[in-house]
């Protein structure tokens, strides 16, 4: 299970705001609209959605990353809802939110199915659910699968396994298909359009170090690595980077992502 708060991701979520923008401006949010920001990390869309005028909540499970988005809040003079829990629980009775927005947090809940369950349960009638989810396919995504599969390694799980991050991709989020099967049980479909997200960096060692020293992601898992198998992930970690670097004067990967709205009837 990744612990968001652990490490620091206010570096990922400050080049994930461009991201947010597209999701808020997608949400097509009003004035006085409730608007729900799942796996809100530091706050970027509930935020943008509140300057539009919108009664925003930020929900995420890490009280650290909550306590930033309330103080970037606080700093910007923003009235905004600040809420610690779970996306496959979420603390909010039906229809409540007239638009539901999860900026690549959602997509780390599993099963997938239940999710998709609480978004559509806490959004009203003729409400809106936007999402934005990764393609798998890039630097980036392949330095995902060298995670995963050092965990599935060391947990003994191996790629076919029933428990860990092979079954939490039953259904991929990042596919078109699944993603109209996750919507599909409850009468909704779901509309994605790919749009490109690059991620930069002084160099793909730098990047690769910062997240090995402070994304929440690679930090969490090295209590089920252990130190060594952990710290033997750093030269495979620089060469998928390298591999998919656009930029050689420093570091760039452009990685495929999915912006997705679903309209309830």
């Amino acid at each position: 299970m990744i612990d968001w708060g652990l490490g620091s991701y206010e570096r990922t979520a400050m080049q994930l705001a461009p991201a947010a923008g597209a999701a808020v401006e997608a949400a097509e949010i009003l004035p006085g609209d409730r608007v729900l920001d799942v796996g809100c990390g530091t706050g970027n869309a509930a935020l943008l959605a509140a300057m539009h005028g919108a009664r925003a909540t930020g929900l995420d499970p890490a009280a650290r990353l909550l306590e930033v988005a309330r103080g970037r809040a606080a700093s910007a003079g923003i009235d905004a809802d600040w809420v610690r829990g779970d996306a496959l629980d979420l603390p909010f009775v039906d229809d409540t939110f007239d638009a539901t927005l999860s900026v690549f947090g959602v997509i780390f809940a599993a099963p997938p199915e239940q999710a998709v369950a609480e978004l559509v349960r806490v959004t009203a009638p003729e409400g809106r659910i936007v999402l934005t989810t990764w393609v798998g396919d890039g630097a980036l995504a392949n330095a995902r699968g060298l995670l995963d599969t050092a965990i599935a390694e060391a947990t003994d799980d191996g790629a076919g396994g029933t428990d860990g991050p092979a079954s939490a991709r039953a259904l991929d989020w990042g596919d078109q298909e699944d993603l109209r099967a996750l919507f599909a049980p409850h009468g909704v479909v779901p509309e994605a359009d790919p749009f490109p997200h690059a991620f930069t960096a002084e160099s793909a060692t730098a990047l690769a170090d910062e997240w090995l020293a402070l994304h929440p992601l690679w930090v969490s898992a090295r209590a089920t690595l252990g130190d060594e198998r952990y710290a033997a992930l750093r030269e495979p970690l620089i060469d998928v980077l390298e591999a998919g670097n656009e930029d050689p004067q420093a570091f760039r990967v452009t990685s495929t992502a999915l912006l997705v709205r679903a309209d309830l009837a």
